[in-house]
């Protein structure tokens, strides 16, 4: 039986074709871990990536290592001794592709500029959207109390405006984000103007997927935080289902409520009903 005297040391070295934020996400889904991993993987410190290991063991995290775009080094559980690097040429995740398929920036389109972001951070994000929202149509009626003082009609107006406006500039600021994910114009967000159409168009991007590695955007985005994760995934999942359930326990009143509808409506947009 081969003796396990080695182990992997990773120092926040990366290879001269990668960026940062490219290694990251590749040793992210390398090793299958969280953010709080990956920045200890790049504080600067030797950081045991696998211990204790063979050589022959070793020889491999380090290929894979190096595939990714990262360097590291293979030294005895000791410290005493550290492998030489395999006389091999280093190549990129890139090496068997031709240069002329080979994802480039894109610089063509002024919204390029705006990087990209994950379809979970995209939804944990809207709901800073809603919060926004709320304080809009909140924030008249108790900001008097707060302060003391009575709000006029002009400044009222005024508050309730800006705060609107900051909401929907996160909102297209988000959809262009999520759009470069997915490789596509961040353009698209125009689509937001059209009724239905942008509820349908915020569905695509609630649940469509981003592009596998680099696009015509830049880097993927690294993997999100457990707290991300959990008002991504969880909290919308959650609120589906009890949503689900809600009107499961009250169907008759969800019936009632629909018959409604159409008079509510009416009310609403000020037509008359004709039933």
């Amino acid at each position: 039986m081969k003796r396990k005297d080695y182990k992997v040391l990773f120092e926040g070295q990366i290879l001269p074709d990668f960026s940062e934020a490219q290694v990251r996400n590749n040793l992210a889904r390398l090793f299958n871990a969280d953010i709080q991993r990956i920045d200890r993987l790049f504080s600067g410190k030797p950081y045991a990536v696998r211990k204790p290991v063979t050589e022959k063991d070793a020889r491999k995290y380090e290929k894979a290592i190096n595939k990714a775009g990262g360097q590291c080094r293979i030294m005895t559980l000791d410290g005493s001794k550290t492998l030489p690097p395999p006389n091999e040429k280093n190549t990129s995740l890139f090496a068997d592709t031709p240069l002329s398929r080979i994802p480039k920036q894109n610089i063509s389109e002024p919204l390029g500029l705006i990087r990209r972001i994950g379809r979970t951070r995209y939804l944990a994000l809207s709901w800073l959207v809603v919060a926004i929202e709320a304080i809009a149509f909140l924030l008249p009626d108790y900001l008097p109390m707060l302060i003391g003082a009575a709000l006029t009609i002009q400044q009222t107006v005024s508050m309730t405006l800006g705060i609107h406006s900051l909401a929907i500039m996160l909102t297209i600021y988000l959809a262009i984000t999520r759009l470069h994910d997915m490789d596509r114009s961040g353009w698209l967000w125009l689509f937001l103007v059209i009724p239905i159409v942008n509820i349908l168009f915020l569905f695509w991007l609630s649940v469509g997927s981003g592009t596998e590695g680099k696009n015509s955007y830049g880097e993927p985005p690294l993997p999100p935080a457990n707290l991300t994760r959990a008002m991504g995934i969880y909290l919308p999942l959650s609120l589906f289902l009890v949503g689900m359930a809600g009107a499961y326990l009250n169907q008759e009143q969800l019936v009632v409520w629909i018959q409604m509808l159409p008079e509510v409506t009416s009310e609403w947009t000020g037509l008359e009903y004709p039933g």
